[in-house]
């Protein structure tokens, strides 16, 4: 059984129940039991007391003979109330005990009628009958109790009335047809009243108990929620120092579900997302807590000793779980997933702290390459502090002294010239000194500074490039920020026309994760630098999660082969050229140009020619170079071999 199906009642009833539960159901008559249960046991104190009294009365108003017959049976019948009330239904006020109750205490009621009767009747003392028939009919707890002794009554009143001669009978006859049936009348709807009173709170309690389902559980899914996640979390950790259990969390994100839900639309992606939860709930054991926090985040806690080995394998299986295809209304999808892990309390003593550093190995599992897994560590703890660090120094400093650029050389090997150059981001902090572009631009994209840092190093990129040739092409990266922010592509196309660089000479390259943030926007965004003239490159390309559902979709230009395939070729060769060529024709069948990143030896680059590739960066041509250093090196590219200019 499953978390889900522990949270879940027997029955919910939707909103269009009418009927939700039925009259002869056992849940409806156990409540109604609870119900008539203070009813019954309050007559049985007040009847009790009456025949204690009737008993006193017969010792001392009837003879030896009589107070034997009459006396025994009134004693009889109070000693039985009493033990019905402080024994019977003491011990369990069931809807049959309930029922038991009733007949006996009826039966010897009507007893001592009819025996009182029988030894000395008097015409006046049927009204006894008369009297008895609303109590049974008010105290009876079921309808064939409530029949069954008010007719018995009735039938004895008209035998005893027959009796007594045409105008007793007839007198009683017409008092106890209407006694009878006023009491039947007052009985059937008091205990209607008291079912329809049940019903509603049965009602009540199962619409109460739907929404405390609905509030714990991912309507979607059928997984538990946020809600319910932290709060078995919290309590995981709670329990954690006195079972000695850890505590292991893990963040599961999708890589690639964006652009499913921007090509196939919404209900597509919610119907992937119940796959997925399904295949992550059917990888994981019974034991484990998996959760859906929202979008395409899955968690998943786990209150057992793990070894880094068994930790690393569950996540493998997950995400290679979910690497095999889904049909989806026929529709063939492929996506990847990323998960990342923390442990209590190695990592943290608080849920917050334990999630958050889960979150970070997210991400540094999203920044290795997608479909990975990352446990945290002491190196992740540092980053984290260097990045808390890095956020609070981006705030307070001045980013427009502080921030740089450099710019790589772009090689063209049929025309063997540099024809343009990419610009790098480099920021020497008066407080921390040279910090890692991968970590302030990070830091800036989780801070929200980056829009202002790419205003910043857009203006000085094209302050220096406005002087070069008029053929040489600058690059400029943005973040996925940058690219789903129509505040920013609105400052970028400001700052283009104000620094009188050419458009068309402007390169702006993107990453396949910036694409799929926000497939819509994004696609709206490169619309608008391609109608001013700039061109579009995919980099990276390779290195996450390339679709080539989408890529044809954008106004694309170029594609930016990831290093990786060219350093590669170290370890297989043979592999790594096969790549190396498949995405120079992928690139060729597009119509776009190819670039390969990351060209550092002679073989590299006699790798890259033979694929058919143009273009080319990386060491081999030239280190990143100050703004200074283009302007000799475009002036000098002539006279200059390029080995000669890479060993420079």
């Amino acid at each position: 059984m499953t978390l889900s199906d522990t949270l879940r009642p027997s029955r919910v009833p939707d909103d269009s129940d009418e009927a939700v539960v039925d009259l002869s159901s056992e849940t409806l008559r156990e409540e109604m039991a609870r119900a008539f249960r203070p009813v019954i046991r309050g007559f049985l104190i007040p009847a009790a007391g009456y025949y204690g009294l009737l008993t006193i009365f017969h010792l001392f108003l009837q003879d030896s003979e009589h107070f034997y017959k009459l006396g025994t049976l009134s004693l009889v019948t109070c000693v039985v109330g009493l033990y019905l009330h402080q024994k019977w239904l003491a011990r369990d006020g069931g809807y049959r005990r309930l029922e038991i109750t009733n007949l006996v205490m009826n039966l010897l009621m009507y007893l001592n009628i009819t025996a009182a009767l029988l030894i000395d009747f008097v015409p006046e003392k049927l009204v006894y009958f008369v009297l008895a028939i609303p109590l049974f009919a008010t105290s009876g707890i079921s309808v064939r109790v409530i029949v069954a002794s008010c007719m018995l009554s009735f039938a004895s009143l008209f035998w005893f009335a027959n009796r007594a001669g045409p105008e007793i009978f007839f007198q009683y006859t017409v008092i106890g047809l209407g006694g009878t049936f006023a009491a039947l009348c007052m009985g059937l709807l008091m205990r209607g009243a008291i079912l329809k009173a049940v019903r509603a709170r049965l009602v009540a309690d199962l619409l109460r108990a739907r929404a405390e389902f609905q509030a714990d559980i991912d309507s979607l899914t059928g997984l538990p929620n946020r809600r319910h996640f932290f709060s078995t979390l919290e309590a995981m950790v709670s329990a954690a120092p006195e079972s000695g259990s850890p505590v292991f969390v893990g963040i599961i994100d999708l890589d690639g579900f964006k652009p499913v839900n921007d090509l196939h639309g919404h209900a597509i992606g919610d119907a992937l997302l119940v796959e997925v939860g399904q295949r992550i709930r059917t990888v994981c054991p019974p034991a484990y807590v998996v959760a859906r926090l929202g979008g395409d985040e899955f968690a998943l806690a786990i209150a057992k000793t793990l070894t880094r080995d068994t930790l690393n394998s569950i996540g493998r299986d997950i995400c290679d779980r979910l690497r095999q295809p889904f049909v989806i209304s026929g529709i063939g999808i492929s996506i990847s997933a990323s998960v990342g892990f923390a442990h209590y309390p190695t990592n943290g003593e608080t849920v917050r702290q334990i999630y958050e550093r889960a979150d970070h190995a997210l991400s540094c599992a999203k920044r290795a390459g997608r479909g990975g897994v990352v446990i945290f560590s002491r190196r992740h703890e540092a980053e984290m502090n260097d990045f808390g660090r890095i956020d609070q120094t981006l705030r307070s400093s001045d980013l427009c002294k502080e921030l740089a650029v450099l710019f790589q050389p772009q090689y063209d090997l049929m025309r063997q010239k540099i024809v343009g150059f990419e610009a790098l981001a480099r920021w020497n902090s008066e407080t921390l000194g040279n910090v890692s572009p991968a970590l302030f631009i990070a830091a800036a994209e989780r801070s929200g500074l980056i829009e202002h840092m790419t205003g910043i190093l857009l203006k000085k990129a094209l302050a220096a490039a406005v002087t070069w040739p008029d053929d040489i092409r600058l690059s400029f990266n943005l973040s996925a920020v940058d690219l789903v922010s129509p505040r920013s592509i609105a400052n970028i196309v400001r700052i283009i026309h104000e620094s009188g660089f050419t458009p068309e000479r402007l390169i702006f390259e993107i990453t396949e994760t910036s694409m799929m943030t926000d497939f819509e926007r994004a696609r709206g965004s490169l619309g608008i630098l391609d109608a001013m003239g700039c061109q579009i490159a995919l980099d990276d390309f390779g290195s996450g999660y390339s679709s080539f559902a989408y890529i044809h979709r954008f106004p694309l230009h170029r594609i930016k082969m990831d290093r990786c395939f060219v350093t590669g070729l170290k370890e297989d060769e043979a592999v790594g050229r096969n790549i190396i060529r498949a995405i120079a024709d992928l690139s060729a069948n597009l119509g776009v140009a190819c670039l390969a990143e990351g060209v550092e030896t002679e073989a590299e680059l006699r790798a890259v020619q033979a694929a058919g590739i143009r273009y080319v960066q990386g060491y081999y041509y030239g280190r990143p170079m100050a703004a200074d250093d283009v302007t000799d090196r475009l002036a000098a590219q002539d006279d200059t071999p390029p080995q000669e200019e890479a060993a420079s």
